[in-house]
């Protein structure tokens, strides 16, 4: 076993634990950066960075459609899914290098690549490293939220950790969750040419300025989304390619694909 006395650990490497590591080496602390799965955390590899890439995708499809106020004819795009999502892996591994193991080290962080779990208020064992700081920052993140639905385990899902991995266009995607993770995925596969309904239990974007999310709402709409307000899901059932989802109220909707967008 090795020990380390560090001055701070930050246990996590997502966007609050890169920015802390960062900030405290280079006011000239002694600093061990613990990361048990990949640099970069949600941000880069699930959230913010391939959603916006995908919505890239989405909108370059979209305006190429929509040239007629510019003079010029309207044409059809030929859309490659797996292709888009090959774009977000490209962007993805463009900015990896900035949150980088190696880019860490060069900077003077010690960095264990290695879960860890605590042994005392001070002290955290991870792999074959004991480490005991004067400070520890937890910056874990969050994991998404997948309400235990009846019937859910038996039906083949996505979230937001797994969709971008998806290479086969869905024809019909289903997402339960009107919130910004729902609604952006929403928007990039209705103008990559998939069918999308939106299954929210209360109020799509019921966080955000009323008058503002109606011109965004609207929006979709008409380029085609069908959208269920105050349906709460009370059942998921069916098979891969085929699964409906059953609301309290009695409405139900089939689809191919599945996206839990629920929150984190």
């Amino acid at each position: 076993m090795r020990k380390i006395d560090t001055d701070l650990l930050v246990i996590g490497a997502g966007s609050g634990g890169l920015s802390v590591a960062a900030g405290a080496v280079q006011m000239g602390a002694d600093v061990t950066l613990l990361e048990g799965h990949k640099m970069g955390g949600d941000c880069l590899n699930y959230g913010c960075v391939p959603s916006k890439a995908l919505l890239a995708s989405g909108k370059a499809a979209y305006k190429a459609n929509h040239t007629h106020d510019f003079g010029i004819t309207d044409s059809t795009p030929r859309v490659d899914y797996a292709a888009a999502k090959d774009h977000v892996h490209d962007v993805i591994g463009t900015i990896a290098p900035h949150d980088s193991v190696e880019r860490f080290e060069r900077l003077g962080v010690r960095v264990i690549q290695a879960y860890g779990e605590f042994i005392d208020a001070k002290t955290v064992k991870a792999g074959d490293h004991e480490i005991t700081a004067r400070r520890i920052v937890i910056a874990t993140g969050s994991s998404p939220l997948v309400p235990p639905i009846p019937g859910l385990d038996s039906v083949p899902y996505e979230t937001n950790e797994t969709l971008f991995d998806l290479r086969e266009k869905p024809d019909h995607l289903l997402i339960i969750g009107g919130g910004p993770i729902g609604m952006e995925m929403a928007q990039a596969h209705l103008r990559l040419g998939a069918q999308v309904t939106v299954i929210e239990g209360a109020k799509a974007f019921g966080r955000d300025d009323p008058e503002c999310a109606k011109v965004v709402l609207d929006m979709l709409k008409v380029e085609g989304l069908e959208l269920a307000e105050e349906a709460m899901a009370d059942t998921i059932s069916g098979q891969a390619g085929d699964i409906t989802v059953t609301c309290k109220d009695g409405r139900s909707f089939t689809g191919t694909h599945l996206l839990m967008a629920v929150g984190r």
